[in-house]
């Protein structure tokens, strides 16, 4: 099942009020399945979660990196070759 094919109980900030933390607070929501698991899992009470989804208020950066945690995909076996084939490289010289 799509996303957009799930009850969606997880308000949405209004377009003046979106930003990149509603948009991925409101995806964990969905991800969770509703406000009442986003909480428990942000370990906050369903009315702070309210405010952040409608952008009336900004989510403190540890909530807000829990959620990203959320709707990130797992880090896998191949996550840890392209770090480390990203981080042996050396910087090119510009001339």
């Amino acid at each position: 099942m799509q996303i957009e094919d799930a009850v969606d109980n997880c308000p949405t900030a209004p377009i003046y009020r979106t930003t990149v933390q509603t948009r991925v607070l409101h995806r964990a929501c969905q991800k969770l399945g509703g406000v009442a698991q986003l909480a428990q899992a942000l370990g906050v009470s369903e009315n702070a979660v309210y405010p952040w989804l409608e952008g009336e208020e900004e989510a403190p950066m540890p909530i807000f990196l829990k959620a990203v945690d959320i709707v990130m995909p797992t880090w896998g076996p191949e996550d840890d070759a392209l770090a480390r084939k990203v981080t042996t490289r050396k910087p090119r010289k510009l001339t």
